[in-house]
């Protein structure tokens, strides 16, 4: 399966450097070309020392990618990384050296090794720093769950632990329910108005309204007007999370990193506090309300609990959850509203199972949508072909090293699972680009019998793992249950290659998917 590179993303192209000479020129000839002969000599002794020498030189791999990570670096910058490290994978199998310090897995191991509890590191391998430098502030986000050492986050993991649990979600639930009919609402008046609708926007809007409202104890009123400035404001999410993954890879070379160092720091640090003053001012507004919510809010600032989080760290959490939450959930649905569209059959048999379970629109709650086998199993097809972080996250090997797969990894290498490579591979699944969810059912046929279903893991496993799971789960079948008992969905043209056509930056950048409905007709 090939992939050709794009171009680099529109954050790196058309750019000017400020100065009006070429450094190089303004040294003496005989000097310029020493300084040039050097470079040169250091970048081959380097390459030669990475491909024979180097503690990974065991690891297959691109030769040219195990020699510099310049390979790697474009196909980030051009929005198909994920994508080039699958296309690896097809050829060096279940590990890959992608770069002279980076190896790639997808093999089931690969989870438990590196971010599951293990002798080498009883906490998870460390995240690698330099996959986050250019996220977050750093002076701002000391005490944020992302950022947090060993003993901080074990204390603020039980602490989110109580605003993601069962009984929080049921008290969660009315909140919930009522932005998604909001959502159905607002199709229901498109549909009579016979528009076309883009279901990425319905679905993002959803979502940020829900954790808005989940945080802050008020909606950024994104479903009642798509053109208010919160809008904008979402719609810029994926473009931050781009700029801060391509600033990421290219910071990797010396050079670069030294340059970047003058302006990167203030410019993310600039953002980074606009956003923080913004959701901080939001969090204020929360904290003065009076009334009981079982919102997220509660949970993290409960008083009668032995310990909740500071003014400081309920602002971070806020940022952590509002970035990171309302990007993967519309992801995933997203992702499986296209998929379903995409395969009639599947659909119509959805459909089906939906229409038969409820006899009324309030019959779809918490406890009635956990129990369609069909859509459980359509949701984690849908996380298999479209997994919402199809990048790997990267961990640290620790000092001493550490058996990853059944070999031994020295320490300092950057490990990770790729989940675009090993969700889409056929060492784990049968027909593994097709759209099957028959393949998650209990009495799946048996040619996927050998389908490696462990290796899908959406939120990751370990003492880091994503406690969002039950939340995301919940809403997105509460979604799917609500639009396809109220209408029947049809794909418009010209979204055939929906999926094919996005780059990824961290996350996909979704494109506009445009669809019609209507409302279904009952007797």
């Amino acid at each position: 399966m090939g992939t050709t590179l794009r171009q680099p993303s529109p954050f790196f192209r058309g750019s000017r450097c400020s100065c009006k000479k070429n450094l190089l020129l303004d040294i003496p000839g005989s000097r310029s070309a020493k300084l040039t002969i050097v470079i040169v000599k250091y970048n081959i002794s380097t390459s030669i020392y990475n491909l024979f020498f180097h503690p990974l030189s065991k690891y297959r791999g691109p030769t040219i990618a195990s020699a510099t990570r310049i390979p790697l670096t474009y196909a980030l910058i051009c929005g198909e990384g994920p994508k080039w490290i699958r296309i690896q994978h097809e050829q060096y199998g279940n590990v890959v050296r992608i770069a002279p310090d980076e190896l790639s897995y997808m093999a089931t191991e690969g989870w438990r090794d590196i971010y599951g509890s293990t002798p080498a590191a009883k906490y998870g391998m460390k995240r690698s720093d330099d996959f986050f430098a250019y996220f977050f502030d750093k002076q701002s986000t000391e005490a944020s769950i992302v950022s947090a050492n060993e003993e901080g986050h074990r204390r603020l993991r039980k602490i989110f632990s109580r605003a993601f649990s069962k009984p929080a979600l049921a008290a969660q639930e009315p909140l919930i329910t009522e932005k998604v009919d909001l959502l159905i609402e607002n199709l229901k008046q498109a549909s009579r108005a016979g528009k076309r609708v883009n279901m990425v926007d319905m679905h993002c809007f959803t979502v940020f309204d829900i954790i808005a409202d989940l945080m802050f104890g008020e909606s950024l009123h994104l479903l009642d007007d798509d053109n208010s400035p919160n809008a904008s404001w979402v719609r810029s999410v994926p473009g931050y999370i781009a700029a801060s993954i391509c600033l990421g890879a290219v910071a990797k070379f010396p050079i670069v990193r030294m340059t970047l160092a003058l302006f990167a720091p203030r410019l993310v640090a600039k953002h980074y506090k606009e956003f923080l003053k913004s959701t901080s001012d939001k969090v204020d507004v929360r904290l003065a309300l009076k009334e009981e919510r079982g919102d997220i809010i509660h949970f993290l600032t409960d008083p009668n609990e032995k310990m909740c989080l500071s003014r400081p760290e309920v602002d971070s959490a806020a940022v952590v959850l509002m970035l990171a939450g309302s990007d993967t959930t519309p992801s995933i649905l997203c992702g499986l509203n296209y998929l379903l569209l995409a395969h009639g059959e599947v659909l119509a048999k959805l459909v089906e199972e939906i229409r038969s379970s409820f006899i009324s629109d309030e019959d779809i709650t918490l406890e009635s949508v956990f129990k369609l086998e069909y859509l459980g199993a359509c949701i984690d097809e849908g996380f298999r072909v479209y997994p919402a972080a199809p990048i790997g996250f990267p961990r640290d090997v620790p000092v001493g090293g550490a058996s990853i797969c059944g070999s031994f990894v020295p320490g300092g290498t950057t490990v990770y699972v790729t989940p675009l490579a090993a969700y889409t591979s056929p060492s784990n699944f049968h027909s593994p680009e097709a759209f099957i969810p028959e393949r998650w059912l209990p009495q799946a046929e048996a040619k996927y019998a050998s389908d490696k279903k462990a290796v899908v893991q959406p939120f990751s496993i370990g003492p880091r793992d994503c406690l969002c799971g039950s939340m995301a789960y919940f809403m997105i079948r509460m979604i799917f249950c609500k639009i396809l008992w109220n209408f029947d969905v049809v794909l418009e043209p010209g979204n055939e290659n929906w999926i094919k056509d996005q780059r990824i930056y961290g996350t996909w950048q979704k494109l506009p998917l445009m669809a019609k409905l209507y409302p279904v007709k009952r007797g």
